[in-house]
């Protein structure tokens, strides 16, 4: 294959086992280098290098990236590879994922444990990318490196992450911005992203990876450690969309559900049933059967079994008597104490919010029953049960301690 030289912007595209390589201010065809984008918050890897003075770097690993040759810092965008079209693993070896193995990148690969890394949190942190020319998406998407994960072993490979998170197709943006659920970790950590252009436009890929530090406090080096806020609110648009539409506990709780058909498009927090099972879209999916791509950081979200027996509404109704029973309960004691006196047909929140921030509410109890409006208290903050029939499984859904507590309870309040 005929090789055509230009400088100084360096793209690699591999077709059929064949690869040529394109340097030039703009290829055009297949492989348009105007065509840019690279991710500016949290500050990718070789963003970082490249504010570090591309002549004269004083990071190390940016000193040491540079004497491995390279000379695509000064173009941070162009970590990319033309036809590529979701084939990402089967073009980019193990090993090369930082520099998508395009010349002139080869530094960002190297396996180091000073990368600067941006401090953050479990829960969901905003990533933008700045897209130097704007052209329609596919998608974006976004890994992280499994726990236990060292970045000063070896190379990054494919193995190493798990997906946890997809956008939608978009249209052309000069800058996108993704509100990513990063999972519990500890240390430093790779996130690695793909922008993908829609194959209409060019399917063109982008990649870029993201150095992140789940390490507690503040960093002890201004050299290895960038500030960043991370947001780790709960969407209460989800719950709210949920839990409209849930049906009748005292019916089929997937009556009202569509079912998962391969050739739709869902993203969250739509859901579907599927094999007598309730699932929600952890984000944008397409033909990825619900059955075999479930889990935490899958398309998929398993929200259980459809509820068919009707044998739930007779514990709802034990589970709401119970509560009110409580909430009389507590007004009364509460009433023989404060100067404020609170009648006991108060609901529960008028009570609590007569003495300050203590909550009334009882503490949550695994394996109990809770109906729809229950509320509880569990790991210093009060609850209210928004799916009764999720709210009574615990475990993921243990209100602000599950993993998918959100799908089955609405956060009041702190109780501190």
């Amino acid at each position: 294959m005929k090789i055509i030289k230009f400088k100084p912007v360096i793209s690699r595209i591999k077709v059929f086992g064949f690869s040529a390589i394109f340097t030039s201010f703009a290829v055009f065809g297949a492989l348009d280098a105007s065509a840019h984008g690279y991710v500016t918050s949290p500050k990718s890897r070789v963003l970082v290098c490249y504010e570090n003075n591309v002549e004269s770097p004083t990071l190390p690993a940016c000193i040491a990236a540079k004497a491995a040759g390279n000379i695509g810092f000064y173009s941070p965008q162009s970590i990319a590879i033309g036809g590529v079209k979701d084939n990402h693993q089967q073009v980019i070896p193990d090993g090369k994922l930082c520099s998508a193995g395009v010349s002139g990148y080869e530094g960002l690969d190297i396996a180091r444990n000073d990368w600067p890394a941006t401090k953050v949190q479990p829960g969901l942190q905003d990533f933008v990318w700045t897209n130097t020319a704007q052209h329609k998406t596919m998608y974006f998407r976004y890994y992280i490196t499994k726990q236990g994960f060292n970045p000063g072993a070896a190379p990054l490979k494919w193995s190493d992450l798990e997906q946890i998170y997809q956008s939608n197709p978009t249209g052309q943006e000069a800058n996108s911005m993704h509100s990513v659920p990063l999972p519990q970790r500890t240390g430093k950590h790779i996130v690695y992203s793909i922008w993908q252009r829609d194959y209409s436009d060019a399917p063109e890929g982008f990649y870029q990876c993201i150095d992140v530090d789940f390490s507690s406090g503040t960093s002890s080096s201004a050299s290895t450690s960038i500030s960043s806020s991370a947001p780790s609110s709960t969407s209460s648009s989800v719950v709210s969309s949920i839990s409209s539409s849930v049906s009748s506990l005292s019916g089929d709780t997937c009556a009202s559900l569509p079912a998962w058909d391969a050739n739709t498009i869902y993203n969250k927090p739509q859901q579907v049933k599927f094999n007598s099972k309730r699932y929600q879209a952890n984000y944008w999916t397409q033909g990825n059967n619900p059955e075999l791509t479930s889990g935490q950081y899958n398309y998929w979200l398993d929200l259980g079994a459809c509820n068919t027996s009707g044998s739930s509404q007779s514990s709802v109704a034990t589970s709401s008597s119970s509560v009110q029973s409580s909430a009389a309960r507590s007004s009364s004691s509460i009433s023989s104490n404060s100067s404020s006196r609170v009648s006991s047909s108060s609901s529960k929140s008028s009570v609590a919010s007569s003495v300050g921030n203590n909550c009334t509410s009882p503490a949550f109890v695994q394996g109990s029953t809770y109906a729809t409006g229950a509320l509880v208290q569990n790991a210093g903050s009060e609850y209210r049960c928004t799916v009764g029939g999720w709210c009574t499984v615990g475990g993921p859904y243990a209100p602000g301690t599950g993993w998918a507590w959100t799908n089955a309870w609405a956060l009041t309040r702190a109780c501190q």
